[in-house]
């Protein structure tokens, strides 16, 4: 078959891969449209209709992602099947749903992607496909055994899969977003895109071999294999800074997936974007594993005690506190070995318990003292007071005087003074503006590294602070009476709706004025409580699972990725291991290539508290960005900077030779800009 014909061929098969996705994307359509005129409706019936409409978006968005480039690639196969390969799966509306196109993720379209010569995965012919928008306008033919009647060409290399179109691919145009990879993924790229690895798999590569393009492309085939797992759980992408986030942007959505959470390390932390600047010496400080310890001391310098006895007054007694009692609560919180927030129970349970003590006394002391002496033999007429074994205040009393105690405004004073409820903004704000707080907390460090940690006050935190702050809501925990309250509150209210409901329903019924004649029919507040009621009509929140993990702090992601992983500080690897419990992570960069004085020198390192060994080592070798003369004089000096390391093997041939200038060290920038102004853009 001539190329002219493979090209009608293969237009003619877009053109019904472009008509079945139009006829999806109008029932889909068709489908939401349906859904939004609903109204009304029960809690529950009102929250199964956001579901859909959910679902029926993210099915519009997929279809209209996938409508630019749908269809890029064919495999025939050895025993004659032909399977072509797209962005999404289609099938046609026959009776047997015959497939149309195959997903890229698929298993079926793996020889697509892996097959060589060498290998041909039962591949006979592998066909790449150049289409602009609904046109195809080349396709380039790889035999991986030999076509009848002739020898087989030998194209393939064991680096590189469809060399000709992936230079092409890397010869075309380039805007200021990254585009995926989906027709061009090469064998060692989609190994790793499919590990089956459930742990954390570790992806090192060098400068141009497409680590971001990997994790992204990882991220859209594990939606795609673990849909109903990742659905619920969500997966998280960090990158190393928000323009590059906009660079990878449009990435995902190009592959029809958009329930992901992109964040940097300084907008990980709800309600904080840490848009401070940081000192390399702040930057190593804050990043290192010492500052757990110093968040600790820091939270429990927070915890006080009085130099001297203190009063109280309750309901007009006037009770004492001594330094004593409220170490010894102190001590009890703090041996319960919960978050500080949650621990003030404790330590306010033992103050009121002291206090209460008091309180009894105070009430039964004027009976206490004569108490001996008003006790007579009964009938002397001296006054029968009772049994002297029997106290005067009993169980139900002693626990009203206690709750007095407890509500006391002079008593919640005394415990908010030195047990207060903190916020970790509030804490990490006073430790880092005051001199004096870092040396109490920080005494071991030197004078210039306890410099590095001050801060300003009133400046804005950075990104280095917010693995601390971090730190520090899991030291404090949540604040349990504030969330109580709210929780109650709503509780309460849907309660109340409920008996209100519940009242009218009684109301309305029929009153049978016969005592002994039961009823013979069963109403609702026969088999239902307000309670209950209220709890079948707690309709579930309509945000997505992206919303909701964005805003959570203590979300459990079902996936982690994080490129340029090699920046990250012991204090962020900390932070990130609780966002993923479940230890489940891609992680890519180059240790060769860390700038941040805090950051890695050895994956193991960095690994080894939180996985132990238990971590996979995946090397990217070829590099598909830099032209091979350039590569050559970043060898060299390679050579110079580590003598061990080994350096991709480009594929790009480069058109220019590298030229060497030594202008004066002042005119370097204007050298460097007039040597790209002279480059041609072709």
């Amino acid at each position: 078959m001539t190329e002219p014909d493979a090209v009608a061929e293969e237009q003619r098969h877009l053109g019904r891969l472009l008509d079945r996705l139009e006829e999806l994307r109008t029932d889909t359509r068709a489908r939401l449209d349906a859904v939004l005129r609903g109204a009304g409706g029960t809690p529950q019936a009102r929250s199964e209709r956001e579901s859909f409409v959910r679902l029926y978006s993210a099915e519009l968005a997929a279809y209209g992602a996938a409508n630019l480039g749908l269809y890029f690639g064919r495999l025939d196969m050895e025993d004659g099947e032909v399977r072509r390969i797209g962005r999404v799966g289609l099938r046609d509306d026959d009776e047997d749903l015959t497939p149309l196109l195959l997903d890229w993720r698929a298993d079926h379209s793996r020889p697509f992607y892996l097959a060589t010569t060498a290998r041909p995965e039962g591949t006979h012919r592998r066909r790449h496909l150049r289409t602009i928008g609904r046109r195809v306008i080349g396709v380039h033919d790889e035999y991986l055994t030999a076509p009848e009647g002739g020898a087989l060409p030998v194209e393939d290399t064991a680096d590189v899969v469809g060399e000709t179109a992936l230079l092409e691919a890397l010869d075309a145009a380039r805007s200021g977003h990254m585009t995926d990879i989906v027709a061009t993924i090469q064998r060692e790229q989609d190994e790793i895109i499919r590990n089956p690895h459930r742990g954390v798999l570790v992806v090192q590569g060098g400068p141009g071999t497409g680590k971001t393009a990997v994790a992204l492309h990882r991220a859209a085939y594990l939606l795609y294999t673990h849909r109903r797992q990742l659905d619920r759980s969500g997966v998280l992408i960090v990158g190393p800074n928000a323009r590059f986030l906009d660079y990878i942007a449009r990435v995902l959505p190009s592959l029809g997936e958009s329930g992901v959470v992109l964040r940097t390390l300084a907008d990980l932390y709800p309600g904080v974007r840490a848009t401070g600047a940081e000192s390399l010496r702040g930057e190593e400080v804050k990043g290192s594993a010492d500052m757990v310890g110093i968040l600790r001391a820091a939270v429990r310098a927070r915890q006080l005690a009085p130099e001297s006895d203190v009063e109280v007054l309750c309901e007009g007694h006037r009770l004492v506190l001594t330094p004593a009692m409220v170490r010894s609560a102190r001590g009890r919180a703090r041996m319960t070995r919960r978050p500080h927030n949650a621990a003030r129970e404790a330590f306010a349970d033992r103050i009121v318990d002291a206090l209460a003590e008091q309180y009894v006394a105070a009430l039964t002391d004027p009976v206490g003292d004569a108490e001996a002496a008003a006790w007579a033999p009964e009938g002397d007429g001296v006054g029968d007071l009772g049994d002297p074994s029997r106290p005067l205040l009993g169980a139900d009393d002693r626990a009203e005087l206690r709750a007095e105690v407890a509500a006391a405004p002079e008593v919640l004073g005394a415990i908010d003074r030195w047990w207060p409820v903190l916020r970790p903004e509030q804490v990490l704000a006073d430790l880092l503006g005051d001199p004096d707080r870092i040396a109490e907390a920080a005494g071991e460090y030197v004078a210039e590294d306890q410099a590095a940690l001050h801060r300003v006050d009133g400046e804005d935190f950075s990104a280095a602070d917010v693995p601390l702050l971090d730190e520090l809501a899991e030291l404090l925990g949540e604040d349990p009476a504030a969330d109580g309250s709210e929780a109650d509150r709503a509780w309460a209210e849907q309660v109340r709706q409920a008996e209100e409901a519940l009242e009218i329903l009684t109301g309305s019924a029929v009153q049978d004025i016969e005592d002994d004649l039961d009823p013979e029919v069963l109403m609702a507040y026969d088999v239902v409580d307000a309670e209950s009621l209220a709890r079948r009509h707690t309709a579930d929140s309509d945000l997505t699972v992206a919303d909701r993990a964005g805003a959570d702090r203590t979300w459990a992601f079902g996936h982690v990725i994080v490129d340029e992983a090699q920046e990250l500080s012991a204090m962020a690897w900390r932070m990130l291991m609780r966002r993923s419990p479940n230890r489940w992570m891609t992680l890519v960069g180059d240790v060769a290539q860390t700038s941040s004085p805090a950051g890695v020198d050895a994956w193991g390192d960095a690994l080894s508290p939180y996985v132990d060994d238990r971590w996979v080592h995946c090397e990217l070798t070829v590099n598909y960005r830099t032209p091979a003369t350039v590569a050559a004089v970043a060898e060299l000096l390679l050579a110079e900077i580590d003598p061990a390391a080994t350096s991709p093997r480009t594929v790009r041939p480069g058109r220019r030779e590298v030229a060497w200038l030594e202008p004066e060290p002042g005119a370097v920038p204007r050298v460097v800009a007039e040597e790209a102004g002279a480059v041609d853009p072709e």
